[in-house]
C-alpha cells in the first residue's frame, strides 16, 4: 500500500492531484505543542495587540532547540486555537469585520480564527530568549494557547510586495 506522501510524488499531474486529495489523511494526530503562551489576555474582543507582551514557555526538552534564535528580530509563531467551537470550524463564509460593510468572503480569505483547522500564524518581534522562555511583543494569542512551532522571520524569504483587495484595506 502506498502512503499519502508517496502518492504526492506521482508523475502525471492529474493523477497526482487526484491521488493527493484521496491520499490525504483524515486527521494528523502526531502534532504536540512545544510551548504555551503566557500573558494577561483572556479574551480577544476589541483587543489591540501591538503592545501585548507575551512569553512562550517551551517544554524543558526543547530548550536546546532555542539556541541561536535570539539573533533574530522577529518570529513566526504557529499555534492551535483550541477554543474555536465546532460551529466556528464549520463556518465557510463570513463578513471579515463582522459587519455588513464588507463583502461576505470565504474564511480562507480572512484572518479569522473560525476555520476548519484553527491554526494561528503570527509574526511578532522577539525581545529575548532566556532558557526555555522566548519573550515577544504583539502576539495576538490569549493566555494558555498551545504553540505548535516557531520559526525565525528571514527577510529575504518572508518579505514580499503584496496586494490585498480594497475591502481588506
Amino acid at each position: 500500500m502506498t502512503t499519502w506522501r508517496e502518492r504526492l510524488r506521482l508523475v502525471n499531474p492529474s493523477v497526482a492531484r487526484d491521488a493527493a486529495l484521496h491520499g490525504l489523511p483524515e486527521r494528523i494526530d502526531d502534532l504536540s505543542p512545544v510551548a504555551v503562551v503566557r500573558n494577561a489576555i483572556n479574551d480577544t474582543s476589541g483587543r489591540v495587540w501591538a503592545q501585548v507582551r507575551s512569553e512562550l514557555v517551551f517544554r524543558p526538552e526543547f530548550g536546546p532547540a532555542l539556541d541561536g534564535l535570539s539573533g533574530f528580530s522577529h518570529l513566526f509563531v504557529i499555534a492551535w486555537m483550541g477554543d474555536v467551537t465546532d460551529e466556528g470550524r464549520a463556518l465557510l463564509k463570513l463578513h471579515p469585520s463582522g459587519g455588513e460593510d464588507t463583502p461576505e468572503v470565504g474564511v480562507f480569505a480572512t484572518r479569522t480564527a473560525h476555520r476548519p483547522n484553527p491554526l494561528s500564524i503570527s509574526i511578532c518581534p522577539l525581545e529575548s530568549v532566556d532558557g526555555n522562555i522566548a519573550k515577544v511583543i504583539g502576539l495576538d494569542l490569549v493566555n494558555g494557547t498551545p504553540v505548535l512551532d516557531v520559526k525565525p522571520y528571514v527577510t529575504f524569504y518572508d518579505s514580499f510586495d503584496a496586494t490585498i483587495p480594497k475591502w481588506a484595506e
